[in-house]
């Protein structure tokens, strides 16, 4: 039981590495759709969400009798920092980032949803709790960002955007990712 602990334990702390490094990832996104208001509200939001989360992950290893891993946290860090700027240098930056972010989201669902089953299996209820609150809001980012994708693209490809053209494709009135 013991060793399963601890690999809860390291789990968790992959989890903080990650939130961590999409701290970075979001602030420079957010960074990049500052003009655009209705992006940028939403991005700054979850921003503020994943530093939450974080700092909740962090509360469930200490609970555990662990700490964060600093090599983890440095990796993460790093990971952050050229993944939050990689696509500044293309004309085609929002729909690197789109898809980007898209993919962190369902990364983080997958990895909270691990952790729910783990948690719940040793009998660690309220890491369990914590885990599916964060998940919750992972699957409201990930479902936002899917209905702005298609309008992010063709506002790129400078076509218009036009309703039921496809799944999830928004109106032109739709503020974009």
């Amino acid at each position: 039981m013991a060793h399963q602990k601890e690999t809860l334990i390291s789990w968790l702390n992959d989890a903080f590495a990650m939130e961590k490094s999409l701290v970075q990832v979001l602030e420079n996104h957010a960074s990049d759709v500052k003009d655009r208001p209705e992006m940028f509200r939403k991005i700054s939001e979850h921003l503020e969400k994943t530093r939450m989360h974080a700092e909740r992950v962090r509360d469930c290893i200490e609970r555990l009798g662990g700490s964060t891993s600093s090599m983890k946290t440095a990796l993460g860090a790093v990971t952050g920092f050229l993944q939050g700027r990689s696509t500044g240098i293309s004309p085609d930056e929002l729909v690197k980032n789109a898809l980007s972010d898209y993919a962190a989201e369902h990364f983080e669902i997958a990895s909270y949803n691990a952790l729910i089953v783990a948690a719940r299996a040793l009998g660690e209820p309220e890491v369990a709790r914590i885990c599916a609150e964060i998940l919750r809001d992972e699957e409201d980012m990930a479902r936002w960002l899917e209905k702005q994708l298609p309008t992010v693209v063709q506002e790129y490809l400078g076509q218009e955007v036009h309703v039921g053209a496809g799944a999830g494709t928004p109106s032109r009135g739709s503020a974009g990712y």
